[in-house]
């Protein structure tokens, strides 16, 4: 066996080995029993199974709406594009729609990145801080003030605009009707929250959406009306923020300056 190496020269074999970059990292292996890239290839047949079914847990839509044999390729390719670099995978499939938008196979599902993309913001919402919803009547009684409100939304909260159906599709692919799908071309808006335990998703109107999006980006009630009336005139504010209360979605508010006279 040659000389030791030095740590960093033996980690990187060793990542390179088990990531079907080369084998070199072999001369530095005992087989004891078992030739040196055969033992390495059992670590690396551990690291691509571990990998490949930590995105079916994270993405099982995608793995619904296009089977587990093409699943199964594509995570290996993606695998070996976006290695893990962290030392838990929960930010492992974090590309993993983009991947799939650029993928030349999955070019018939148009759709199929932005269902991706909701998969990850599920994740994302559930592994988000916690946070107390705020006493409805405390800032309610603040609407009246001479004063803007800038509200603080929940950490979960999540929203994502497609010009497909997408909340419809994800919820046929997680549990399909009896039905063929039937789409009718028009995209949906989603927004997403942690509720207890478990995340959850609704559809809602364009201009609500962009309301919602206005508010978690810092601007405040006005500015956040001005945006979703310029969607639609008919946009009831009133309405919208009933909705984040009842869902505990405000957890916090702010007095921002004065209003223009």
């Amino acid at each position: 066996m040659p000389a030791a190496p030095a740590l960093r020269e033996l980690q990187r074999g060793f990542a390179d080995a088990v990531l079907g970059r080369g084998d070199a990292g072999a001369r530095w292996v005992a087989g004891a029993g078992l030739a040196p890239t055969a033992r390495l290839q059992v670590y690396a047949n551990a690291i691509a199974r571990t990998q490949i079914d930590t995105l079916r847990a994270t993405y099982p839509a995608v793995l619904a709406l296009v089977g587990a044999e093409f699943f199964e390729a594509a995570a290996a390719r993606y695998r070996l594009r976006y290695p893990s670099t962290r030392g838990n995978l929960q930010a492992f499939g974090a590309a993993f729609a983009d991947f799939l938008a650029a993928l030349p196979e999955a070019a018939a599902l148009a759709y199929l990145p932005d269902v991706a993309r909701l998969e990850w913001l599920r994740q994302e919402a559930a592994l988000a801080a916690d946070a107390e919803p705020i006493d409805p009547a405390a800032w309610l009684a603040a609407l009246d003030a001479p004063t803007p409100l800038q509200l603080v939304l929940h950490p979960s909260l999540r929203l994502l605009a497609s010009a497909h159906p997408l909340l419809t599709i994800w919820r046929y692919a997680i549990a399909p009707a009896g039905d063929r799908l039937q789409l009718d071309g028009r995209g949906e808006q989603v927004v997403l929250w942690r509720d207890g335990g478990e995340v959850a998703l609704a559809a809602t109107d364009a201009a609500s959406h962009a309301c919602i999006a206005a508010l978690a980006s810092g601007h405040d009630l006005d500015a956040a009306q001005a945006v979703a009336l310029a969607v639609d005139a008919d946009f009831d504010l009133a309405a919208c923020l009933r909705s984040l209360i009842a869902q505990g979605l405000v957890v916090a508010f702010t007095q921002t300056g004065e209003r223009p006279t």
